[in-house]
Formats: C-alpha cells, sequence, structure tokens
C-alpha cells in the first residue's frame, strides 16, 4: 500500500491557553475538515483535544502536523491508523456514535466514543491464543454448558 501526503501550510494566532480542540475548529473553518477526522501531531506526539497548547510546551511558531483520518478509518491506541476491519464492524461504530449522539454533546459524544474504542482495542490485545481458542470453541460449540468466560472480561 502506497501513502500519499499533501502539505500544506496553514498559519493560525492562538494563544498557549487554548485546546487543541479550538486548533481543531480552526482547522476545520479553513480546510471544511471536520475535527473528528484531524489528528495533531506536534514532534511526533498526538495532541489530545482536552489540552491546553501550554500543556505540550507549544509556543510561537511551533509547528503542529495534522494527520486526516478518512471516514470510516479509526486509530487504535497505538495512534497507527487502522482501516475497520470490516464493513458490519464500521457501522457497528457508527451505529454507536448515533446513540451516543442523541445523549451527549457533540465533544461528550466524541471522547465517550474514542474511549469505547479504546477500551474494546485494549481488550482484543489482551486475549491470548488460548483465550481465542477457548472463544472460538463456544462460538463453534455453543452447547457447551460452564465453559471458562473469564476471558471476557
Amino acid at each position: 500500500s502506497s501513502c500519499n501526503y499533501i502539505i500544506i501550510l496553514l498559519i493560525f494566532q492562538v494563544t498557549e491557553d487554548e485546546k487543541v480542540s479550538t486548533v481543531k475548529e480552526l482547522v476545520s473553518e479553513r480546510l471544511n475538515i471536520p475535527a473528528n477526522q484531524q489528528r495533531l501531531l506536534y514532534k511526533g506526539k498526538a495532541l489530545a483535544d482536552e489540552h491546553r497548547l501550554s500543556d505540550y510546551s507549544i509556543g510561537p511558531e511551533a509547528k503542529l502536523n495534522l494527520v486526516i483520518r478518512p471516514v470510516g478509518e479509526r486509530t487504535g491506541a497505538s495512534g497507527m491508523v487502522a482501516s475497520s476491519s470490516s464493513s458490519a464492524q464500521g457501522r457497528v461504530w457508527q451505529t454507536v456514535s448515533t446513540i451516543l449522539a442523541r445523549h451527549f454533546s457533540p465533544a461528550d459524544a466524541a471522547k465517550v466514543h474514542e474511549q469505547l474504542i479504546k477500551d474494546y482495542e485494549r481488550s482484543l490485545r489482551q486475549l491470548s491464543l488460548d483465550d481465542i481458542e477457548r472463544l472460538a470453541g463456544r462460538l463453534l460449540h455453543p452447547e457447551g454448558e460452564g465453559m471458562d468466560t473469564s476471558y471476557m472480561d
């Protein structure tokens, strides 16, 4: 797979007290890229929306990198962009997002959605081969009673 890079220089005048989410909104207004598809990096480190620029010692003349996630892609806890493993999984996360939007503000819904994905991916990473074997056995033979489900915590 190939990677294409587009370099765009945007200059914003913001104070160090501004939140990362504010910078994303400025980018959104200028480039029409939704904030939830943006990932801002400073010196290779991803910036969290709720933190202020000063939390990262970002001062005058600082240069931030913007990574744009295409719709249908998400980031794992490692920060790497990963395509949804299936369209069904993508639809599940879209449904979760829609439901959260009904009950929370957009910012809170985005935070909860991101945390759910992180928790889900962390749970998957913690599965051992034995856990996967037990899970497969349970799925292939649902009539089995008293199977160990401790791996599903």
